[in-house]
């Protein structure tokens, strides 16, 4: 489960939802490298653990309308243990740690990565990407 962290910084692509509205950007810009630091100083000494958090498609599709998230968008399927082409967080700023939902075959279905963020919480991060 380690290889989450690492492949996490291989996205080509950043999607943001805020209420449902999104934003990408693409690998290289400004902003992509702004939320992938942000992202690896929140992750850095993270725990990968097993998630108990389930993904439905339909239900996630409607949670993505409320609040804010971040998607990691990459080239193909990744992940060895829990395959996945797409990564999608919801930003929680009180939150020590989180549910990585996997997009994969067309949706957002199965299990979940989760990341235990120990002493550090999610909000540095959900304000660089509600500052962007």
């Amino acid at each position: 489960m380690m290889e989450i962290q690492t492949e996490a910084m291989q996205a080509r692509a950043v999607r943001i939802y805020r209420e449902g509205k999104a934003e990408e950007y693409a690998a290289g810009t400004e902003k992509f490298d702004e939320v992938l630091s942000a992202w690896e100083d929140m992750t850095q000494d993270a725990f990968p653990m097993p998630a108990f958090g389930v993904s439905i498609d339909s239900l996630t599709r409607e949670e993505l309308k409320k609040g804010t998230w971040v998607e990691l968008l990459f080239d193909g399927e990744r992940g060895k243990e829990l395959p996945f082409e797409r990564l999608l967080v919801k930003c929680e700023p009180d939150y020590h740690g989180f549910n990585l939902i996997r997009y994969t075959q067309g949706g957002y279905n199965g299990r979940c990565y989760y990341l235990d963020l120990r002493e550090k919480e999610m909000r540095p991060f959900c304000e660089k990407i509600k500052n962007l």
